[in-house]
């Protein structure tokens, strides 16, 4: 609401207006009008007097035909009271400043401005002593001054700033929440979930993550599994294949196990039924169709036959040698599915072991 206003050279008469507002006879001699000197109307400051009693306070000037000021707040009278006088006779209303609205300068030097509270009574609006002594806010959406006390209670400071400086700027990111303050020449900023970070801690962050994930990204290229890619160190495509050096060792999908070279071509392979070394082939005792028992043979002669106790399907390879180093040289001769005959160098009998690979 607009403050009252105060008119210079109003002066107006009204007659017996009672308790009622004052209709207005027009400005006297030499003086001006209320209207004259407010013609859109509104708040003013009067005072009224008929020689013997007086009022004073604010009224609504209201401009029209004829023009009417109505006592809306009556801030004293010469009967101590705030309730409207009774005017019987002729009355001189006139525009001044009721005192209790003036800055009084008191015995003590105190400088005090006087104001209304919401329900119209008179309050100490500000004081002044050497500085100016602003009272509690009772509106935080309102116009008014803060004091100090309030604002150092309400508004953030900087931790363990003796001098207790204010953030040179303060904001609230409504959309999620996040306070940013301004200081020192950067933004420092508490996310919603409770860290503190300032914008240079968090762009290194980003900048640290976004350089573990590319070397992750890198790093994952040329360690990890990957479908249909033989460039890499380690792939699946059905099968496994393990690259080392310039060769690779792979498991096949027939159930092979095959170590290449640095050319592309085969050296070793290990199946459910063979080992394979460069086109040689391994032979192992359990690879005869015989009771262990039996493969060692004693007392066999020079130019007699071995039978195997379970016989190949097809001739097989046969390796016949001396059980005893001191024994004479032998080897198998004539071998057939159902087995050999042992020839000795010199004639005579000797204890042999027996190796043959065939089908069986």
């Amino acid at each position: 609401m607009a403050a009252p206003l105060l008119l210079d050279l109003v002066l107006e008469t009204s007659t017996t207006p009672g308790t009622a507002s004052f209709v207005l006879n027009g400005a006297v001699q030499d003086r001006r009008s209320f209207a004259a000197a407010a013609p859109g109307g509104g708040q003013v400051f009067y005072f009224a007097d008929d020689g013997t009693q007086a009022e004073w306070g604010v009224g609504v000037l209201t401009v029209g035909t004829p023009n009417t000021l109505s006592r809306q707040t009556i801030r004293g009278t010469t009967q101590n009271s705030t309730s409207a006088l009774n005017f019987t006779g002729t009355v001189r209303v006139y525009s001044w400043v009721p005192s209790s609205y003036l800055p009084l300068l008191d015995g003590n030097g105190l400088l005090t401005v006087a104001g209304l509270s919401t329900d119209g009574a008179a309050i100490k609006a500000l004081v002044v002593s050497g500085s100016a002594l602003v009272p509690n806010v009772g509106d935080w959406g309102s116009q008014q001054s803060v004091p100090a006390v309030q604002a150092d209670a309400r508004y953030l400071r900087k931790y363990g700033d003796s001098a207790a400086v204010a953030p040179d700027l303060l904001t609230i990111y409504l959309g999620n929440g996040q306070l940013g303050a301004y200081a020192g020449g950067s933004w420092h900023t508490f996310q919603p979930a409770g860290d503190y970070a300032t914008n240079t801690r968090v762009n290194d962050v980003a900048s640290s993550a976004a350089n573990a994930a590319s070397s992750a990204s890198a790093n994952a290229e040329t360690r990890i599994l990957r479908a249909g890619d033989t460039s890499q160190n380690q792939t699946v495509n059905g099968y496994l294949t393990v690259q080392y050096g310039g060769g690779k060792f792979s498991f096949q999908p027939d159930g092979n196990a095959v170590a290449y070279d640095g050319s592309g071509n085969a050296f070793f392979s290990v199946s459910s039924g063979t080992i394979n070394w460069n086109g040689h082939g391994f032979v192992f005792t359990d690879d005869l169709p015989l009771p262990k028992t039996d493969k060692i043979v004693r007392g066999v002669a020079s130019q007699s036959r071995v039978t195997f106790s379970s016989g190949f399907s097809d001739t097989p390879q046969v390796m016949a040698q001396n059980a005893s180093p001191s024994d004479a040289n032998c080897k198998a001769v004539n071998a057939d599915a159902g087995g050999f005959t042992l020839w000795i160098n010199g004639g005579g009998t000797t204890d042999i072991t027996v190796f043959a690979i065939g089908p069986k």
